[in-house]
């Protein structure tokens, strides 16, 4: 009988870790700034996903990890909730990368008051971003009185690190992108699991593979806008992709064991889901599509 007890006490142990240390992330939003088919384009990737509809068909850029820590609000938000299922009651954290519209759609954080919505929780959101980010975030003020009531706003800079109020660490790092604002990728760590979001990011600048030495990556989730296109700054295409893969490999932070995923594609060419798969996933890529999830 006591034999039995102990046993069971230590599966249950077990159990209960497995939860405690995975870390899931799921993509509602995959495409780049015109979505997937884009609203006036007839071009051949845009007939093929009307023509084909699912996994070729892409919103604007948004992922949750777990259950609580967003990653950017676009405009699809909304539809991201209503018909994917993202549940925006859980989220406690939102980290914003950028303030390209794809990225951020302030207006909506408004509705996060008592003027919109009922049955509120009493912990007020938690955003992060950089300075052009939270200037914008007036525009909520003009939907909601008092957003400060329900959203509590912090400016960060790259490279600071902080824990978040649903115990993440965080660092925010520099992205080559724009040259208006300090863009933000980010690595994130909980129970010793780590990702690295770089999106919207070409190739990363110095200072970002420097911080990077001696950090190892569960999961990398890597822009490819350009697809075929040779794309270095700003964004990244395949070749440029395979580069930074290289270079992280090589830098001990990636190995056989690590996730890597493609996200944040745009309608170049007469690609598919089906046709980008079958030239990246022998490559040890996933690609990624609107509700896809992966766990690590």
């Amino acid at each position: 009988m006591t034999t039995f007890y102990v046993i069971s006490l230590k599966l249950f142990k077990y159990k209960i870790t497995d939860v405690v240390t995975d870390m899931k992330i799921t993509y509602y939003g995959t495409s780049a700034s015109e979505a997937w088919p884009a609203l006036f384009c007839e071009c051949e990737a845009c007939r093929l996903a009307r023509k084909y509809g699912g996994k070729n068909v892409r919103s604007r850029s948004q992922t949750l990890i777990d259950d609580t820590l967003l990653l950017d609000f676009p405009p699809d938000t909304n539809y991201h909730a209503q018909v994917l299922g993202l549940n925006l009651r859980r989220v406690r954290t939102l980290l914003l990368t950028h303030s390209h519209h794809d990225h951020f759609f302030p207006a909506d954080l408004g509705l996060r008051s008592d003027q919109y919505a009922e049955g509120l929780a009493e912990e007020k959101l938690t955003i992060y971003g950089n300075e052009t980010v939270i200037s914008m975030c007036e525009d909520a003020k003009r939907v909601c009185r008092n957003p400060e009531q329900y959203i509590i706003f912090h400016e960060i800079q790259p490279f600071e690190t902080f824990e978040t109020p649903d115990a993440y660490q965080v660092t925010a790092l520099l992205a080559d992108h724009n040259q208006s604002e300090k863009s933000m990728m980010y690595l994130i760590q909980r129970e010793g699991k780590q990702i690295l979001y770089a999106h919207d990011t070409g190739i990363f600048p110095e200072s970002t593979w420097k911080f990077l030495e001696g950090k190892y990556l569960d999961l990398a989730s890597l822009d490819c806008t350009a697809l075929s296109r040779d794309w270095r700054q700003g964004h990244m295409g395949f070749q440029a992709v395979d580069e930074v893969r290289d270079r992280l490999k090589e830098m001990g932070c990636i190995d056989g064991k690590t996730t890597l995923v493609l996200n944040h594609l745009a309608h170049y060419g007469d690609f598919t889901h089906e046709k980008i798969c079958a030239l990246e996933n022998p490559k040890g890529y996933e690609v990624a599509y609107d509700g896809c999830s992966f766990e690590v």
